[in-house]
């Protein structure tokens, strides 16, 4: 079979999903294979969705025995080594608190509401073994009485998971993006445009490079934000205080040899003043690189994109 150039999108996860590439294997007969693992993921993983393994898991009681999904069990380990890692920065155990905010239902779904009246919460700080885990049988023992929000993680998870299926399929050269969550691969250079912070500008790029292999994601303190009583909140939580992170970074994009800890990474530079961030990025994860706008519209890039972006275009 020839080389053919293949293009497939589809929504999920409250996002568009697109995969292109090259290959001489037909992928089109996979495209509902595709769609169908999506739509399986968000019933694993979604806590907007009240029947989901994670809302089931979310629902039992703290200290008792329970066997979870493997996928779950997968991403939640994933998630907890993450937190100890980041000295629970990121924090996945703050459900509860992101409900407290008001984020009870997907971005779209209540974006456009007014005011958001946030609700009694009182948040004890973070439990530094919030969770058991049991290989031999996909379980896991809660320690204490919280929430698992998986919205820090798994859209990079998922990404490098579809990513790995379609390149055993034989897709070369490709792309996974979803919703700027992106993997890459192959000897093609791609040209990668990170969007401008501010919602009125979305349309277009603050800076445009070029990448062959790895992960890249974005996050933003000001587009998947919402009015609380009369302040603007968004959706970024210091893991260790378990409030809405104050930073004068609005915007990080992280890079790394997988999504998943790119989406991590993206998140807690949030979390960091404009001057900090690239020394935490340095000291924590050396092999990542990023780009870090302020709220005055300063750009900073560490040195360590290099490893990634075989150069800046714009």
């Amino acid at each position: 079979m020839l080389m053919q150039e293949y293009y497939f999108q589809c929504k999920a996860m409250d996002t568009l999903i697109e995969i292109a590439g090259t290959g001489k294997i037909d992928l089109f007969e996979w495209e509902k294979e595709i769609e169908n693992w999506f739509e399986q993921f968000e019933n694993i993983c979604s806590r907007f969705r009240p029947n989901s393994e994670l809302s089931l898991l979310n629902n039992q009681s703290i200290d008792t025995i329970i066997q979870i999904e493997p996928t779950l069990y997968q991403i939640i380990k994933k998630a907890n080594d993450f937190a100890v890692q980041t000295d629970f920065y990121f924090n996945p155990f703050l459900g509860k608190a992101l409900k407290a905010y008001g984020y009870k239902e997907t971005f779209n779904e209540f974006k456009d509401k007014n005011d958001v009246e946030i609700e009694p919460y009182q948040y004890e700080g973070y439990i530094k073994e919030p969770i058991e885990f049991l290989p031999v049988m996909n379980g896991v023992i809660k320690k204490g009485d919280y929430e698992i929000d998986l919205g820090g993680i798994a859209k990079g998870w998922s990404v490098d998971k579809v990513a790995s299926i379609v390149k055993e399929l034989g897709l070369e050269n490709g792309i996974v993006n979803a919703g700027g969550d992106i993997f890459v691969w192959g000897e093609e250079e791609r040209t990668i445009g990170v969007q401008h912070p501010s919602s009125e500008l979305s349309d277009k790029d603050i800076i445009q490079f070029k990448m062959r292999n790895g992960g890249i994601a974005t996050s933003n303190t000001l587009y998947r934000s919402w009015n609380v009583g009369g302040k603007r909140v968004h959706h970024i939580l210091n893991g260790k205080e378990g409030i809405p992170s104050e930073s004068d970074i609005v915007q990080a994009t992280a890079f790394s040899s997988n999504t998943a800890e790119a989406d991590v990474v993206a998140k807690i530079l949030c979390m960091h003043n404009f001057k900090e961030a690239i020394p935490w990025l340095t000291k924590h994860f050396p092999h990542a690189g990023c780009i870090v706008v302020k709220n005055d519209g300063q750009v900073a890039i560490s040195q360590s994109v290099k490893k990634y972006v075989t150069r800046i275009v714009m």
